[in-house]
């Protein structure tokens, strides 16, 4: 997916198309979100426990303002996504907890060295679905449109649909053209000649 640097104006105070970022129809929703970003290598540290990954991304995170811009079908796009995340938790703790239950009540009708293997099995399949769960979380935020590259003027919008990276260009020369239009216009208007008052000299005497 392509991605567009935008000024801090145009991002924090919404001058955009309305164009959905998503699929480059007409938008309906516009909206100001706070994004949290960071950089993706933070993730790295989530297997090595909790507390290191949150200090670590806590001092590196940043605060960036943008505007997004959504049609009917997409104006549920952050959420959707996030229900997506919480979701796969949920059905990741699902299996867990089915695989020990299921473990525990065959424990009783095998043999000793295949209670072993079961209990082996469903520990590496714990771990390897709660990873793949932790992997998936850095997938879903890099892969959706988020501004990041933050600087004093600058931001660059990543993952947005190349109708609208085009829109934003279009919208930036026609605003160019138009304040170029008036700026002619206001040096091509004719100046109003200052009034001439009448002086003392033009009064009618008395005879």
């Amino acid at each position: 997916m392509p991605s567009i640097k935008l000024s801090r104006y145009e991002a924090e105070e919404g001058s955009l198309p309305d164009v959905c970022m998503c699929c480059g129809v007409e938008a309906t929703e516009r909206k100001r979100r706070r994004f949290v970003s960071h950089p993706l290598w933070v993730y790295v540290l989530m297997p090595f426990g909790y507390i290191p990954y949150v200090i670590v991304a806590a001092i590196l995170t940043e605060h960036i303002r943008c505007y997004t811009l959504f049609c009917p079908r997409h104006k549920n796009y952050y959420r959707s996504r996030n229900l997506i995340v919480w979701g796969a938790l949920v059905l990741v703790l699902f299996l867990i907890i089915g695989g020990l239950i299921l473990a525990f009540s065959l424990s009783s009708h095998v043999s000793e060295s295949t209670q072993e293997l079961l209990a082996g099995s469903t520990c590496l399949g714990s771990v390897l679905l709660l990873l793949l769960w932790l992997i998936s979380i850095p997938i879903s935020q890099e892969t959706a449109i988020h501004p990041t590259k933050a600087t004093e003027h600058h931001v660059t919008l990543k993952c947005v649909c190349p109708a609208f990276a085009e829109a934003v260009q279009q919208y930036r020369a026609d605003r160019k053209d138009q304040s170029q239009t008036d700026e002619v216009r206001q040096r091509s208007r004719p100046r109003r000649s200052p009034d001439i008052r009448t002086g003392d000299d033009d009064r009618i005497q008395p005879s």
